[in-house]
């Protein structure tokens, strides 16, 4: 299996070309008559407030911003695919398109789940049930179980913090797809339907608070200067359009990994330097100086080359459940599959299981950690999350080996796999200097129920976590924490895993969910004043969900779910004076003339007022979601995020 090169796509100067005459057409079209125009970038990322889901893949179709002359222009210039839950925790970077100058006041969107060329499947959603990631049907908004096709709806920009584009500068926007709100899951059919009504936001204050990705294909490299340009060209495309060139900085401290080989600083740039034009690369990091067309990302990890795409593989992401030998099981695989007849490039699928064989020439990296050298596949145990470019297993005749379940076996003994940072969260048994010993709640996404850790020595209820360098004073306060690093190699336990940072569960986000039931409640407050909005539980017609959740959503459990009915509280929500606020209300699937639409607001007061106006005795609210941090003591939930869904 090749792991040495790329695909082959043709030079920079006629990427750059093309991404300027697009871009130069785009603005024509746009002028509105004008004999001449200046033109800005908007800087797009998408972002998520987390869902009980474990895919959720579903095609933007497009993105309409309007100005307040009323010119429309489309920063995307065709569909995407994307797995929202991907990006809960790593924030994606959209691109910079060029656009028209000027002041912006609303973004249309519209989201399919139906079939098409970019998706033939159709949306793929999958929730944990009874442990197995289980597909479940988007269904639309009728009531009659209706497969759900096409959504568009219209996002209002706060009016205080309209999206303003200004000639040579890169203006901040980002995109937040909220999947709790965005559903209504039925638990009483079979397969699950979910009734589904995408909640995208916009805002033009976001709050980069977690590394993002930026992805796109290499252009060039500046190795005195310490920095390379890409072309962006996010989630899963390969072949469409890119949207505008971004900077990306590094200095000594950068972790390369070029088609498989790892270096660090300018002796990774080096190695960049030497890539084929137009090879996809993918950075991880934050924001720099966004005072010029072209915006910089300050990157602390890189990635290109093979190490990010092969077309002579299947790249294949998931969480290894299981070992026998050279033979793992993924968990929770989504398969990136290249077909020339999508636009993109890739053909997306996901499965709860897959079998892949190892062997003793597979190429191990360990993701963030240049220090480890001549990684062994001993490397490869249960629970640890991979990135993996893999091949079908054919037999003698070429046929596709299946496994008992009628799927496709896959190899990767002759290619490579990235062990990626591995998410755990558990609850305390005891924690010594150097290490917890703890009862896990999940590890790797995935309930520890759903793993097989025979040939491990490890123990999900005294699963032990070094950590070794590092401050745990906190974690005395509450028992359940997150961890995050490497799995312990097979067989090696213990110390089970190794801990690159702990978290308790006031350090991490934490969602409030309450659903009314029917066409939802004209009350969903007893009160809201300055003082904060107190949520109305004990009044009665409440729906299936009324919880403050820690961790993943997609792995309820006990000690990570608080259910405001038993006993009943009354929670107050508070807005976060550290954060710029998000707060939104309306109906992204309205029926009503005209459509009710989502308004944003940046304040507290703002959306105070707002509510006060929606909510007028006879508007009423089907679901609430807030995000931010509970404090069981006082019963008050400090939010950056509040998103309330209409019926109409």
């Amino acid at each position: 299996m090749p792991v040495s090169s790329g695909r082959a796509k043709s030079g920079a100067h006629s990427v750059l070309r093309t991404a300027f005459m697009v871009a130069a057409a785009f603005l024509f079209l746009n002028s509105c008559g004008n004999d001449r125009f200046t033109y800005g970038t908007p800087l797009i990322t998408f972002s998520v407030n987390p869902g009980p889901f474990t895919a959720y893949i579903a095609e933007i179709d497009q993105i309409v911003l309007t100005r307040t002359d009323n010119t429309p222009v489309y920063p995307l210039l065709q569909p995407q695919i994307v797995d929202f839950t991907k990006l809960a925790d790593t924030p994606e970077v959209f691109g910079a398109p060029a656009i028209i100058e000027g002041s912006y006041i609303s973004a249309t969107i519209t989201v399919n789940y139906g079939s098409s060329l970019y998706q033939p499947s159709g949306a793929l959603l999958f929730m944990n049930v009874n442990g197995k990631s289980t597909q479940v049907t988007p269904v639309d908004t009728s009531g009659k179980g209706t497969a759900a096709t096409s959504v568009s709806y219209t996002v209002k920009f706060d009016p205080n913090n309209p999206l303003v584009i200004k000639h040579g500068v890169s203006t901040p926007l980002d995109f937040n797809f909220d999947l709790s709100a965005s559903s209504l899951v039925n638990t009483t059919t079979s397969p699950r339907q979910v009734t589904v009504r995408p909640y995208m936001t916009a805002t033009t204050k976001p709050n980069y608070s977690k590394p993002m990705r930026a992805r796109g294909v290499y252009v060039t490299t500046e190795v005195a200067n310490n920095n390379f340009t890409i072309n962006s060209r996010s989630f899963f495309d390969t072949a469409g359009q890119p949207v505008g060139a971004i900077g990306v900085q590094t200095d000594g401290n950068t972790v390369f990994n070029i088609n498989g080989t790892i270096y660090q600083g300018s002796a990774g740039l080096t190695a960049l330097n030497q890539l084929q034009i137009n090879s996809i690369v993918e950075a991880f990091g934050k924001f720099g100086d966004l005072n010029n067309v072209k915006p910089t990302f300050i990157a602390t990890q890189v990635y290109a080359g093979v190490a990010v795409e092969n077309v002579l593989t299947v790249r294949i992401t998931g969480t290894i459940s299981s070992r026998s030998g050279t033979t793992l099981h993924i968990k929770g695989a989504e398969l990136e599959t290249f077909n020339s007849t999508t636009p993109i490039g890739e053909y997306v699928t996901f499965q709860d299981d897959l079998t892949m064989t190892i062997g003793p020439q597979t190429v191990v990296n360990v993701d963030g950690h240049p220090e480890l050298k001549n990684v062994t596949t001993d490397y490869l145990s249960v629970g640890q999350q991979v990135d993996m470019e893999a091949l079908a297993v054919t037999d003698s005749s070429g046929a596709v080996v299946k496994d008992a379940a009628g799927n496709p076996t896959w190899t990767v003994a002759g290619g490579l796999v990235r062990l990626t940072p591995t998410t755990g969260w558990a609850v305390q048994n005891s924690a010594p200097a150097s290490g917890i010993s703890a009862n896990l709640i999940s590890l790797g996404g995935f309930d520890p129920a759903t793993l097989n850790f025979t040939g491990t020595n490890s123990v999900p209820a005294a699963y032990t976590v070094s950590t070794t360098g590092l401050n745990t004073s906190t974690l005395a306060a509450n028992p359940v924490f997150r961890f995050d690093g490497l799995v312990a190699p097979f067989g090696m336990a213990p110390p089970d895993f190794i801990a690159d940072s702990v978290a308790t569960p006031t350090a991490t986000d934490q969602v409030l969910t309450v659903e009314w039931s029917g066409n939802g409640t004209a009350t969903p407050f007893i009160t809201k004043d300055a003082n904060g909005l107190v949520v109305n539980i004990t009044g009665g017609s409440l729906g299936a969900t009324h919880t403050v959740q820690t961790g993943l959503l997609s792995v309820p459990n006990a000690s990570t779910t608080i259910d405001l009915t038993s006993p009943a509280v009354n929670p107050v929500i508070v807005a976060d004076p550290t954060l710029t606020a998000q707060f939104s209300v309306g109906n992204p699937a309205s029926t009503a003339s005209p459509a009710t639409g989502i308004a944003l607001f940046n304040s507290y007061s703002s959306f105070l007022t707002q509510l006060n106006t929606v909510l007028n005795g006879t508007n009423t609210i089907l679901k609430l979601v807030a995000v931010g941090k509970y404090d069981t003591a006082t019963n008050t939930f400090t939010a950056h995020s509040i998103n309330m869904v209409q019926f109409q």
